[in-house]
């Protein structure tokens, strides 16, 4: 027995004529995307219940699914882990996608109007009549989701997050005496369109910190009723949620970027920006997105008017939680952008705890090296890598290490990141004119016997901190460099002299940060075979592989917290005698770390992999390419035949 097509079934049931079906397959041509059903209905032939009726009661809905699949937003591996979720958690399969960030907002809201032959509808926008507020019973349209948004010609158009059952649209017209036209829309923008339509106010429901200002901070938000007038109530509320939320969720920067349509918030969590999900009041930001920036600087105490030209500043809060109150530092960026202003908030958390150079994640063949370094009094010891590598986190471990009461350290520092009890800690003033040079002529004054300059960025400052360590003190600093081997190179090219520097230097630690696989959620799997042959690994190596599935705790990402991976250069007395050469970066890698035992920083992330700790993914995320290219035969060479 053959399964009649939709169609055919419209006809059997008198719903539509042949000649009007004819019609609609002829339209379809000029728009495939669209299903027939919903093509019948526009062109008036057919009642949107009448179809709904016909596709639930003869099974011809295509499950949700099968529909994200076929249009490729989503696997058939990834559909079951949140079958999965959902079945586990008891929420809808959307939701379940959504919150393994498996799929955006609006992808499920179009599979879903596909799913139900609806039309999808965006509400950005979209002005509401008062009236609209008499039409639905406010609580109704709260429990499932739903708003009028539009009456015309006795036909009432309400958006819905998802359709409502036949019964429940039979109710709505008896209650409204029209005829009801139901569309998709986006769950966020429903829930902010019944805030103006009913006049509610959402609350959320993430557990919250207490927050209140810091007693050090001297400007006074309340000071001006025009600041007051301007900066309304919900930009203020979703200031303080974001940064609850991004204290929370352990960011270490929130980006608020202007766009066309309004505001979008990401989170850099783990070295990754992630959008953050903010439920209904999310939708707020593109309405409130001027104010918001406006309410950011007056905590800081920037001009709000000034809006062509880039401003730094900072603002300082307490955050209690269960009883405890810690300060939390917020240094603040903003860009003229395109469309408006960005700003980027970077969060200081000054006292999370002492820090270790074990507690970072060092394997301890690393961290016995460095301690022993540490040991030898004198000398410059440099840590490089990019911006976000962790440099500043391996200062602070290695000064808390050599923090005792018999001798004395000075910080100079730009900002002054963590606290540490027991060392001078002193932050630049540019304006003032207190430099990082400036500062460190000061301090040799001042009896030290340990200095940490926070970056060496010109000459002067690299020849002060030289001479600094050639005078009897230790000195603790960080470069801009891809590798260890470079610290050398670019300190040359800035003038340094090559004896100086060979006189100084002590220790080179170049390192990044790759996420650690999630513990809670871990699984095999095998590495494409092109990522394979990126790193030199045979395709018959046999090795095994492991990466983070993805689970509540990791926020469905796979990975949870980062580690470093390094490459440590202790330099020998044969390898300080070659700077007087002034050799490029090449010549000196070939004599420190081809001709010696040391582990590059792919070799070491590699060891990371083979212990299950990080994914190849990781590291040719963030290792610079050319050191991938020169360990890929040391890497080969370790699944060669003996």
């Amino acid at each position: 027995m053959s399964v009649k097509k939709l169609g055919e079934l419209l006809i059997e049931k008198k719903l539509i004529t042949a000649e009007q079906f004819s019609k609609a397959l002829e339209m379809q041509k000029v728009t495939p995307a669209l299903p027939l059903g919903q093509l019948l209905c526009q062109m008036g032939f057919l009642k949107s219940t009448d179809l709904q009726y016909v596709l639930d009661h003869n099974n011809k809905r295509q499950k949700l699914g099968e529909i994200l699949v076929s249009k490729k937003l989503i696997d058939e591996d990834r559909l079951k882990s949140a079958l999965e979720l959902s079945k586990t958690q008891k929420i809808p399969l959307g939701k379940a996608l959504i919150k393994q960030n498996l799929i955006q907002e609006e992808q499920l809201s179009r599979a879903i109007a596909c799913q139900h032959d609806l039309n999808f509808v965006s509400l950005a926008g979209i002005r509401y009549d008062a009236a609209l507020s008499h039409v639905i019973n406010a609580s109704f349209a709260q429990r499932h989701r739903i708003v009028p948004i539009r009456c015309r010609d006795n036909c009432l158009t309400i958006a819905m997050a998802y359709p409502l059952q036949s019964d429940e649209i039979a109710q709505l017209e008896s209650w409204s005496k029209m005829r009801i036209d139901p569309v998709i829309a986006r769950e966020s923008e429903i829930l902010l369109a019944q805030q103006k339509v009913f006049r509610l106010r959402g609350e959320a429901n993430d557990e919250v910190f207490n927050f209140e200002l810091s007693e050090d901070l001297t400007n006074d938000l309340g000071k001006s009723k025009y600041v007051s007038d301007f900066i309304s109530e919900d930009a203020s509320f979703l200031v303080k949620r974001i940064i609850t939320k991004g204290i929370m969720d352990g960011a270490s920067d929130l980006h608020f970027e202007s766009t066309e349509q309004g505001m979008e918030v990401r989170y850099r969590i783990d070295g990754i920006l992630r959008k953050i999900e903010l439920g209904a009041d999310e939708a707020l930001l593109d309405t409130n997105f001027r104010q918001i920036i406006s309410k950011i600087k007056v905590m800081c105490d920037m001009d709000i008017t000034e809006r062509r030209r880039p401003q730094d500043s900072s603002f300082k809060m307490k955050v209690s939680k269960g009883g405890t109150v810690r300060g939390v530092d917020f240094r603040v960026s903003t860009v003229p952008t395109q469309f408006g202003e960005n700003v980027v908030i970077r969060i200081l958390d000054k006292n999370s705890g002492s820090i270790s150079l074990e507690g970072l994640g060092y394997s301890p063949e690393h961290v016995a090296e460095m301690y022993q370094a540490l040991d030898r009094p004198t000398g410059i010891f440099l840590v490089t890598g990019p911006t976000g590598s962790g440099k500043s986190s391996t200062l602070y471990a290695i000064l808390s290490r050599i923090n005792t009461p018999e001798v004395k350290t000075l910080t100079i520092e730009d900002p002054i990141e963590y606290g540490i009890d027991g060392i001078t800690q002193t932050e630049i003033n540019e304006i003032i004119g207190n430099s990082f040079a400036r500062l460190l002529r000061a301090f040799l004054r001042q009896d030290p016997d340990n200095i940490m300059v926070g970056e060496i960025r010109d000459l002067e400052t690299a020849s002060i901190s030289m001479r600094a360590a050639l005078t009897g003190h230790t000195v603790f600093s960080t470069l801009h460099t891809n590798d260890a081997t470079s610290a050398v190179t670019r300190l040359i090219d800035m003038g340094v002299e090559p004896s100086l520097l060979a006189a100084t230097l002590r220790c080179v630690l170049a390192q990044r940060l790759v996420r650690k696989i999630c513990r809670k959620c871990r699984v095999r799997y095998l590495p494409s075979a092109e990522l394979l042959t990126e790193f030199g690994i045979p395709l018959s190596s046999g090795m095994g592989f492991i990466q983070g599935k993805g689970c509540p705790d990791c926020n469905y990402s796979g990975f949870s917290g980062r580690i470093p991976i390094v490459e440590l250069w202790i330099p020998t007395r044969e390898e300080l005698s070659i700077f007087n050469r002034r050799p490029d970066n090449q010549t000196l890698r070939q004599s420190v770390f081809v001709q010696s035992q040391r582990l590059t920083m792919i070799e070491d992330g590699f060891r990371r992999v083979q212990a299950g700790e990080t994914t190849l993914e990781e590291l040719l995320r963030v290792v610079p390419f050319e050191q991938i290219e020169a360990g890929r035969d040391k890497i080969s060479r370790l699944f060669a035949p003996h």
